[in-house]
């Protein structure tokens, strides 16, 4: 059976962890968000303060490896992150905030396009560490997560990806994810060299 469990309180440390070192189109977010501590305040805090369900991780010998987050509801969601924005600054290296507020400026000025939020009230992330890749972990973890919103009614889940990653594309769509919209955004430019295909898919669960 693939090694893969709830996801429990004690793992959000792990969790942060996977989410930095995977929060370049797979690679390290070093390059350009040098705060792994406040990274992972800010986009896995709010699963493990309240918003999250259906959180599952996969784990080897070594400790947590990946997993599946997300949350049910938007509004549960903006509570949660209100809640772990207050203390998110606070263990910051000042010599951080340049390159942080550069990140943060150019995703204010790209926001990433959603799927209407009373249909797809649900959303999604999925990462697995270089050492988990190759195992088809992908497809436990999103049949745990989507049995979970099914048993709670949710109607519909959204997630965020870029044409980048393939590998994660194919995974989705063998979940029933249709592709809802394609954009190109310059968000990535100065790190990846390019502009990227945000791409936003869907899935009906009712």
């Amino acid at each position: 059976m693939p090694p893969i469990r709830p996801a429990r309180p004690d793992d959000a440390h792990a969790a942060g962890h996977v989410a930095y070192e995977t929060g370049f189109f797979g690679a390290s977010a070093a390059r350009y968000f040098p705060a792994p501590d406040l990274f992972a305040r800010l986009w896995v805090g709010p699963y493990f303060a309240g918003a999250g369900a259906g959180l599952f991780v996969t784990h080897d010998a070594r400790g947590v490896t990946g997993y599946v987050l997300g949350s049910p509801d938007p509004q549960r969601y903006h509570r949660a992150l209100l809640r772990v924005l207050p203390g998110a600054w606070r263990d910051t290296p000042p010599r951080a905030l340049p390159a942080v507020t550069r990140y943060l400026l150019r995703a204010a000025r790209h926001p990433a396009p959603h799927a209407p939020p009373d249909r797809y009230p649900a959303h999604l992330h999925l990462n697995l560490l270089p050492r988990a890749r190759g195992q088809r972990l992908a497809d436990p973890l999103l049949d745990a997560h989507l049995g979970t919103l099914r048993t709670l009614g949710v109607p519909g889940v959204q997630l965020s990806t870029t044409s980048e990653n393939r590998v994660a594309l194919a995974a989705y769509r063998r979940h029933g994810f249709e592709v809802r919209e394609r954009r190109l955004t310059d968000l990535w430019t100065p790190w990846l060299g390019h502009p990227a295909e945000h791409v936003v898919m869907t899935l009906d669960l009712t």
